[in-house]
């Protein structure tokens, strides 16, 4: 996942740090740190709460070599 996908849906959204934290019950440091590389443990619960914040799907694929990938995409209307 690049975690720059968070910024820029954040943004194309007109939304502030600090007010995708209240949508994600978080504190807009916390967001800063998503936007710059996942500081905080990336969990189920956080994909789930960043699909609903930023009104996406996230799509999670978990291989045992280790190469695992998420990716944002736009919900369909």
């Amino acid at each position: 996942m690049t975690w720059d996908s968070v910024y820029d849906r954040r943004t194309a959204l007109g939304l502030s740090q600090s007010a995708l934290g209240e949508r994600l019950g978080m504190t807009a440091d916390d967001v800063e740190a998503v936007e710059l590389g996942g500081l905080l443990p990336v969990t189920a619960d956080l994909l789930v709460r960043l699909a609903v914040a930023l009104e996406v799907t996230v799509d999670v694929r978990v291989v045992s070599d280790g190469h695992n990938t998420v990716t944002f995409g736009e919900r369909a209307a």
